[in-house]
């Protein structure tokens, strides 16, 4: 076994192994397979490659680790606490219990040194080569006013759970076209899944499907030798020409009695278990205890590598401008507030312009404004309208691009954004609402962990037409506005596509989702910039003495104000409301939800989609002028109509349930 002078790197192994096995045995829950397969790695990983420091746990040149493999949580704990980071044995004790800081699964800005919460397999891979685009573009953008000011490594551990994922295959072949040399993936390969071996299900030639992506691979036979891994990971580092795969052959739950079987990879071990590999490893058969000479041990070699790393970029950050130290220190602070107060945006002369349009001329401007804004979309930019002109694609062969190609990898995307939201960027992404589903995964990712993702979903309604019911969004905006801490905003014409922008931007901490049509609105007269941020407002009405309140979104806005306007003549008094965001009016003061939706007073509401977003707003169901079944492939105006929404069907119906 390798020896540094006098340290036995063997030992310290051990430990992480057995504080791991202890934890969860104290917790009666977990995965000991691969906290006992997989630790050489991830020992060889902080102890002589990651870069880091423990008094700046955030400082923005770190290099990231994500422990992709989320179920390995104790793994990472148990290694993050022999390193150094404020992490306390009480909290390894403390293992899954509640209001921990030790979950089950890595949570990010939960406990120090997780740099993404992961358990969803594929999720943590995808990410991190969101990362490692983010390292590219930064380095691009701030290194020219001091070398290597921006310059890290983004490493992962993943199993081959996530590489089954569809998720992990779109983004490696990304980040092989884009050359992202920077990414290292650690693969815990053990040829075991939760149900058994992996030779019922996955099967493929690793080695040649990662070349074909236009990654190196590298394979370390024997995962018990650090010195093996340690060599694998300097190799990779040396390529300046593609991402590397370091395929590391290990055992899953190494020395217990169900080694190399699917047994030991999600239940705690049993005590005799416990006590052989124990005895095995020369440490005395008492549940956490701990040798302070191999912790101290693990720390030296760290700070010994690490000692002067952090001051000395430190030194180039105060070298800086004043104005560029202020750009940097954004990228540690997800709650900054950007402002459109300097928009220049001007309407169409006939008043007359699709959401998505609009859209795309405030994605431009806000690029224009911040260094920091960056996105794409999967294929589809030119009808999405989120390309940022002049501002360059991003590419291998052009890292200071802020046009992002994604091709068609929803899923990928998703994940992608997220991992650039946790390097400091604030990206969007974008693609027809009706594929929403394919990036839902991340979407809920990106709420858990509250970034700032702003994603754009065109073509929102049936009314897209010929293109039929399998891009004719139904039950996607429901299904959006269930996912708690993602702000979904539907506006209904250019001046609320302005306050939905200002709105998100203003809000560093959630995820936004805006919806936008495809077809041309009108520019409505009473329409809000500034009242957006309530969710919902008054946009029109005449007289206070009610007989009904029209609530409507989107596209929908303009057939609520028309039937208002018709309705008037035959003597109803209604008021129009729009409401772009459900999510913002519930979080209004009870008197304003009051002030708008007064009870006792008749709400009817006009959405073409789904019901089950507004029960709560009316007596019953006969109340939602809404879609609850799959389109159809047609006209607009046919598809309209076969679903009641034309304007003499929508008056007909309202004047039928206010009688």
């Amino acid at each position: 076994m390798k020896k540094i002078g006098n340290i036995n790197e063997q030992k310290i192994i051990d430990q992480i192994r057995l504080l791991g096995i202890d934890m969860i045995a104290e917790a009666n829950s977990g995965h000991p397979g691969i906290v006992l397969g997989a630790a050489p790695i991830l020992y060889t990983l902080y102890a002589h490659h990651l870069n880091f420091s423990k008094e700046h746990p955030h400082w923005i040149n770190r290099d990231r680790f994500v422990m992709s493999a989320g179920h390995g949580s104790a793994l990472l704990y148990a290694t993050l606490f022999m390193a150094g980071f404020d992490i306390s044995l009480d909290d390894l004790k403390n293992f899954r219990k509640i209001d921990s800081i030790t979950p089950g699964h890595p949570e990010y800005a939960l406990t120090p040194g997780v740099d993404m919460s992961t358990g969803p397999l594929g999720q943590g891979f995808a990410s991190a080569v969101g990362m490692a685009i983010a390292e590219r573009y930064l380095a691009n953008l701030y290194n020219k006013y001091k070398d290597n000011f921006i310059d890290h490594y983004t490493y992962v551990l993943c199993g081959d759970g996530d590489l089954m994922e569809g998720v992990s295959y779109e983004a490696a072949s990304l980040a092989g076209t884009l050359k992202l040399h920077k990414l290292i993936v650690l693969y815990d390969s053990n040829n075991i899944s939760l149900d058994g071996k992996t030779e019922m299900t996955f099967t493929e030639n690793i080695t040649d499907r990662f070349d074909a992506l236009g990654w190196s691979v590298i394979t370390v036979p024997n995962g018990e030798d650090p010195g093996a891994i340690d060599k694998a990971i300097t190799k990779a580092k040396q390529n300046l020409e593609k991402p590397t795969l370091i395929q590391v052959k290990t055992t899953i739950g190494k020395y217990s009695k169900w080694q190399g079987t699917n047994e030991v990879h999600g239940k705690p071990l049993e005590k005799d278990d416990i006590s052989a590999i124990k005895e095995k490893f020369e440490m005395r058969d008492i549940p956490f205890a701990i040798s302070n000479d191999v912790m101290t041990d693990f720390q030296k070699i760290i700070d010994d590598r690490l000692a002067d790393n952090y001051s000395s970029w430190e030194a180039s950050y105060n070298a800086l401008d004043k104005d560029i130290q202020k750009q940097v220190d954004e990228l540690d602070d997800n709650n900054v507030i950007w402002s459109l107060k300097d928009l220049t945006y001007r309407f169409p002369e006939d008043k007359m312009e699709a959401t998505r349009v609009t859209s795309g001329k405030i994605l431009n401007e806000i690029a224009k404004a911040y260094p920091h804004f960056i996105g794409g979309s999967a294929d589809v930019a030119s009808s999405t309208k989120t390309y940022l002109e002049g501002m360059g694609d991003f590419s291998r062969d052009q890292y200071l691009g802020r046009n992002i190609w994604f091709g068609v990898r929803e899923h990928a995307m998703g994940a992608i954004l997220n991992g650039l939201a946790l390097s400091g960027l604030r990206p969007f992404g974008s693609c027809f609402l009706a594929f929403s589903d394919y990036l839902k995964p991340a979407i809920r990712m990106a709420c858990l962990m509250n970034l700032p993702v702003i994603y754009v979903f065109t073509h929102d309604s049936i009314s897209i037409g010929e293109d039929g019911p399998t891009h004719q969004p139904v039950e996607q905006l429901v299904a959006l506005r269930a996912i708690p801490n993602l702000e979904v905003f539907r506006p209904a014409d250019a001046n609320e596509v302005i306050g939905t922008y200002k709105a998100a931007l203003e809000n560093g901490s959630n995820p936004t989702a805006i919806i936008l049509s495809r077809n041309k609105v009108p520019v409505q007269e009473h329409t809000s910039v500034g009242e957006v941020a309530k969710g919902a407002y008054i946009v029109k009405e005449y007289d206070r003495n009610l007989n009904g309140i029209l609530v409507a979104t989107g596209e929908e806005l303009d057939l609520a104000l028309k039937a208002q306007e018709h309705l008037r003549e035959k003597g109803y008094d209604l008021r129009v409301v729009s409401m772009p965001s459900i999510e913002r009016f519930k979080n209004q003061p009870e008197e304003y939800q009051e002030e708008l939706l007064p009870v006792g007073v008749k709400v009817i509401v006009i959405e073409a989609s789904s019901s089950y977003s507004w029960n709560e707003f009316v007596y019953n169901d006969k109340y939602l002028i809404t879609v609850d079944h799959f389109g159809y492939s047609g006209k607009k105006e046919d598809v309209l109509a076969k679903f009641g929404f034309e304007l003499e069907t929508i008056e007909e119906k309202i004047e039928n349930l206010l009688k």
